[in-house]
Formats: C-alpha cells, sequence, structure tokens
C-alpha cells in the first residue's frame, strides 16, 4: 500500500482544526441568537461540510453525500443524486429489504429424509436426500454456541440410527434448487473466487461454502509448509508449494489457484520457520454437492457405510424420479432449522459478509419473484423500494446483494431513504438500529470513532472496495435528535483512510450540530 503523501495529511489535518475552531466558535455565540436563526445554522453546517468534501486534494475523487432528517427534510446535499460505487453499503439494500420482506422471526429449514425402503440389516435401499432453502447459516462458525458443521453432521447420523439405518446403498444426495444454479454473481472479479469473502452462494450450503486451512512451517528451512484443512475432507484437492524459509523471514503462504467451477486448490508462498501457524479460509466450488460430502465423510466416522457417491440433484439423470417419490417410500430423518433473521442479519451489517447479504438477495427473490437469483433478487428490492417511496427506486443498479461487484450503483439520497424508514417503522427500528456498527464498539467501527461526541453514537454500515469508501447510517445530534446520513466516495486514487478520515470529521460536525 502506497504511503500518504505529506501534503495530503497536512491538508486533513488542517480541515480537521478549521473544523473544531467553527465548533468552538459556535459554542462561544449566544443560545438566543442561534434559536432566533436556525436557518443560519442550516448556513453554518453546509459550509463546514463543504470545507470537509471540497478540497483540492480530492478534486479527482467523486463524493456523494446526503443527510437528512426522520422526515425527510435534506440538511445537507453534495452531489446526492449520483449514482455511485456503494460496495458494502450494497447490503443495506439487501439487509433491510429481507428484514421487512422475510419478518425478524424468519427461518430457514434443511430437511434430510431417506428415500427409499429399510431392509432387516439395517441397509438404506436407496438414496439420502438433503433439500436446502437457502440457509446461510448452516454449520456456520460464525452461530453463536455453533462449532461448524461436526456436530450439525453427527446429531444426523445419530438420527439415522434411532431409524435403524446402519448403512445406506445408494447416494448422498444434496439439492440446492430453491435458488437458481447461478454460483457466483458474474460482475466479480475472477481473482476473488478462491477467497472465503467470494464463496458462490447456493440454495444448499454448508460451513458457508468454505474450508479453513492452517499453515504451519515445515521441521527445516527449505521443507514444505504444513498445510491441515477443517473441515478435515478429501472433498477439495489440495496442491501444497509453500516452502519454509529463514526464521524471521516473513509469511506470504496462501491460496493462489481455484478455477470457478473446481476444487483443486493451490497454495504458495513461504511461511517463516520461527512463525507461529495461522489460520485462513478459502471457497469451494457447488455447495449442494459438498454439503452431501461432508455428510457422507462424517456417516462413515459414525460407523454408517455409503456404497454411493456424494452428488448434487443436478447432475444426476434420474433427477425426475427423485422428485416423484411418492410421500410411502420418504422417512424425515431430520429438520434443522436456522436461526431466527434477526440473530445473524448482524453478521450483515457489523461485520459484512458477503455470503449472507448474497443468501438474503436470493431469498428475497425466491419469495417474491418465484426465482431465486441475484436478479429475481434485484427485481423484489426495487419493487420494495418504491413501495417505501425511496427516489429513483426503478434504476437502481443491483448485481448482487453484498456490493462485490462494481457493477453496482446507487444513490445516497435513495440510500438515506431506506434508512429513515427503517428507523420510522418502529417494528423494525431495534433489530435494524442494533444491527449496525456501533461507534467505537464493534463491527466495522471498533476502532473508530473512538473519542466523544461520535463515540457510541453512531450506528453505520461501512463499506470498502478498490477505489471506493462509504459510511451510511445514523447519528444523534447536540439536540438528541437522529440524523440519517450517506455518503460515499468513489475514484479514490490515495490512501483509502484519507477518506474515512473526512467522513469521520464530517460525522463529528453532525453529532454537535444543534438548532436551539
Amino acid at each position: 500500500m502506497k504511503k500518504r503523501p505529506a501534503l495530503i495529511l497536512t491538508n486533513i489535518l488542517l480541515i480537521l482544526f478549521i473544523i473544531e475552531i467553527s465548533g468552538a466558535d459556535a459554542k462561544k455565540s449566544a443560545p438566543a441568537a442561534r434559536n432566533k436563526q436556525p436557518q443560519s445554522q442550516r448556513s453554518s453546517i453546509k459550509q463546514s461540510l463543504d470545507n470537509v468534501f471540497d478540497v483540492p486534494e480530492f478534486a479527482d475523487s467523486l463524493w456523494g453525500v446526503c443527510v437528512q432528517k426522520l422526515d425527510g427534510e435534506t440538511l445537507y446535499d453534495y452531489n446526492g443524486n449520483k449514482w455511485m460505487l456503494p460496495a458494502s453499503n450494497m447490503k443495506i439494500y439487501s439487509g433491510a429489504a429481507a428484514l421487512d420482506i422475510l419478518g425478524e422471526n424468519f427461518r430457514y429449514e434443511t430437511r434430510l429424509e431417506a428415500i427409499g425402503s429399510i431392509g432387516e440389516n439395517g441397509s438404506l435401499k436407496g438414496h439420502l436426500l438433503i433439500t436446502g432453502s437457502g440457509d446461510p447459516s448452516l454449520g456456520s462458525w460464525h452461530i453463536k454456541d455453533w462449532n461448524g458443521s461436526a456436530a450439525l453432521l453427527k446429531s444426523w447420523a445419530e438420527e439415522l440410527k434411532k431409524k435403524g439405518i446402519q448403512s445406506v446403498e445408494g447416494n448422498i444426495i444434496g439439492d440446492g434448487r430453491y435458488f437458481t444454479d447461478e454460483y457466483y454473481c458474474d460482475a466479480w472479479e475472477i481473482d476473488d473466487i478462491p477467497y472465503w469473502y467470494s464463496a458462490g452462494s447456493s440454495g444448499l450450503a454448508i460451513e458457508e461454502n468454505c474450508f479453513r486451512f492452517t499453515l504451519a512451517p515445515g521441521k527445516k528451512v527449505g521443507d514444505k509448509a504444513l498445510l491441515t484443512l477443517n473441515p478435515g475432507t478429501q472433498y477439495v484437492t489440495v496442491i501444497n508449494e509453500v516452502i519454509t524459509k529463514e526464521p524471521g523471514s516473513g509469511s506470504t503462504g496462501d491460496i493462489v489457484w481455484r478455477g470457478t467451477d473446481s476444487n483443486v486448490i493451490r497454495f504458495a508462498g513461504t511461511v517463516a520457520l520461527d512463525a507461529k501457524p495461522f489460520t485462513q479460509r478459502g471457497s469451494v466450488w457447488d455447495g449442494a454437492c459438498y454439503t452431501a460430502f461432508l455428510l457422507k465423510e462424517a456417516l462413515q466416522r459414525e460407523g454408517i457405510a455409503v456404497a454411493g457417491k456424494a452428488r448434487n440433484i443436478r447432475d444426476l439423470p434420474d433427477a425426475a424420479s427423485i422428485d416423484k417419490t411418492p410421500a410411502s417410500e420418504k422417512i424425515l430423518i431430520a429438520v434443522h432449522q436456522s436461526p431466527p433473521l434477526s440473530d445473524f442479519l448482524p453478521l450483515v451489517n457489523k461485520i459484512s459478509h458477503n455470503f449472507f447479504a448474497d443468501h438474503l438477495l436470493r431469498t428475497i427473490g425466491r419469495r417474491v419473484k418465484g426465482q431465486g437469483d441475484f436478479k429475481s433478487g434485484a427485481d423484489a428490492v426495487k419493487a420494495w423500494l418504491k413501495k417505501i417511496g425511496a427516489p429513483n427506486a426503478e434504476k437502481l443498479v443491483m448485481e448482487d446483494g453484498c456490493g462485490l461487484s462494481r457493477r453496482d450503483f446507487v444513490q445516497p439520497r435513495q440510500t438515506c431513504a431506506i434508512l429513515r424508514y427503517m428507523y420510522n417503522k418502529e417494528t423494525l427500528r431495534k433489530t435494524y438500529y442494533e444491527s449496525l456498527s456501533f461507534g467505537g464498539v464493534d463491527g466495522e467501527l471498533k476502532y473508530r470513532m473512538s473519542q466523544p461526541p461520535l463515540y457510541r453514537n453512531v450506528r453505520a454500515k461501512a463499506g470498502y472496495i478498490a477505489y471506493t469508501r462509504c459510511l451510511s447510517g445514523y447519528v444523534k445530534n447536540a439536540d438528541g435528535e437522529i440524523l440519517v446520513f450517506s455518503m460515499m466516495c468513489n475514484q479514490l486514487r490515495r490512501e483509502v483512510n484519507t477518506a474515512d478520515k473526512l467522513i469521520d470529521a464530517a460525522c463529528k460536525i453532525l453529532a454537535e450540530y444543534s438548532e436551539k
């Protein structure tokens, strides 16, 4: 990452100094004057915010900013109608729409069924079928009190034994057709595909369609690094080219390649001899087959032999006949319910989890439009935006639910309309408001806004991709009034933290703003 030019830093510090002085001068002014002339305060806040965003160092960047009261009155607008890359601010759209459309108590269900009959020797003469409904949380390490997929799959094995099933003659079949077979958004960068943050969404998924890998140095310099997988599965084929280097040399070991439709994964780089083991995550191809494969491996560990293979139902020539299996030949083994939507919405808004956001988008697409794909989800969001009165709803460009696409485009004013609606709707307010990062406390803002008046006074969603920096949410002003804001910087050709500092400075102005 390039170092910040001294001139830029100097000018930003100057801006912050001016803001501080302006704030001090405002405090010295007579309260009576402020009471009589609220409009002058509006002029003052406009000037102060203009001083933040309209600076020569950002002349080659594009700012889009909107600040509104909860009643829709605009306090400040700087290119608020410009179409901007939102990065992860796209999650404001997918998360809010999902909460309103699906409800905070919405839960996903995943069904495990036996197809066929059980022989006297405990052999299932048929298949095991896992049917998903788009649950992003199945076997997730991010769910409180869950420990990945191991406990879930073991419990399924135990349920099979309770039904008298000691072996399976057929296949373990994963059915993720609740969503279409569109695994990735076609606007994503292909180089991102191997990494956890680009894990493809699917109607049946487990472990967030990811695996964890741990790299540790070999016994001596020149040895291959030690690489272990969790879950310990044969689903992926590992090419380990990570080499142990001299002590203190640094570690660069990482995934360097995985095909878009492959589970052959190449690791390369180095691990220092004195390095401690470190763990990262990578993505897999075909979530439905991955789920079936992990179940097969779990069953075998629990003493249940499986003669067949782990398969995606989409790849089976007899899928139609399986679909037509009469109820009398189906044995329900288990039904797994996800936590309620309210429990994992913070994963979308606090830690900006792409996988969960995309699943929510595709879920509302299936619910509203009958198709579990990105386009149907986007169409559902557009219809919802129109219903809540957001401007230019039909012109929203939404390629995914997470904002990883560089073909997503939103307006700051449009974003503010969503935030106002979610706060003004009392049945949604608490759940949505508390799902956002808390200034100086948690999530994406844990290490920002750590001082008054911003500390514990801002609830917001950040957005980061190359050349883009955004923050949208709520701030309480000096009068105790909630303001909504959306601040987006595109075409950022300098150290990204410079944009963050300007955004934080603008939020400070809003927190200190008073009309009394």
